[in-house]
C-alpha cells in the first residue's frame, strides 16, 4: 500500500524557480517601488502642548488614532494613513498633523503639514523632491492647531 501511494507524490521544484512560482492564498508581492517608514509621535511630555497631548491620548482620553501606516510611494510619494482611528474625537476640525522627516542619521529634512483632522479626512499625502525621498528614513508627527 505505501509503495503506490508514494507513485502518486510529486516531486516538489528546488532551486530558482521554486521561489517565484505563487503560493495558493499567498500575499501579492510588494511593489519595489513602495517603502514602509517607521514613524513616532513628538514627545508627549514636558513641552507637549495640550493639542498633541490631547491627540496621542497620553493626557488619558482615546487618542485619534491607534497608530499610523507611513508609506513611500512610487520613491517619492509620502502617505499617512490612520491605523484604527477614532470615531470621534475632541481634535475632529480643530488639529493637523506636522509632520518631520529624517533622515537615518536624525538629521530633519523637512516639516510637512496635513489639512485638518476629521473622521472624514485622516489620511495625507504628500510629494518630496527626490534626493529628499531616497534619503528619508524616519518620520515624526505632532499634532497642533492650525
Amino acid at each position: 500500500m505505501l509503495s503506490a501511494m508514494a507513485r502518486w507524490v510529486l516531486p516538489v521544484p528546488t532551486g530558482p524557480t521554486s521561489t517565484t512560482l505563487p503560493a495558493c492564498g499567498g500575499k501579492p508581492a510588494k511593489d519595489p517601488e513602495d517603502k514602509e517608514i517607521p514613524w513616532t509621535y513628538g514627545p508627549t511630555q514636558g513641552g507637549a502642548s495640550r493639542t498633541h497631548a490631547l491627540g496621542t491620548g497620553v493626557d488619558g482620553n482615546r487618542p485619534v488614532a491607534v497608530g499610523w501606516q507611513c508609506r513611500l510611494v512610487d520613491k517619492k510619494r509620502l502617505t499617512i494613513r490612520p491605523f484604527s482611528l477614532a470615531s470621534s474625537h475632541p481634535l475632529f476640525g480643530k488639529a493637523v498633523l506636522h509632520v518631520g522627516l529624517f533622515d537615518r542619521g536624525g538629521t530633519q529634512l523637512a516639516t510637512e503639514r496635513s489639512g485638518t483632522i476629521s473622521a472624514q479626512n485622516a489620511s495625507f499625502a504628500f510629494d518630496l523632491a527626490d534626493d529628499m525621498a531616497q534619503r528619508l528614513c524616519d518620520v515624526v508627527l505632532w499634532f497642533a492647531e492650525p
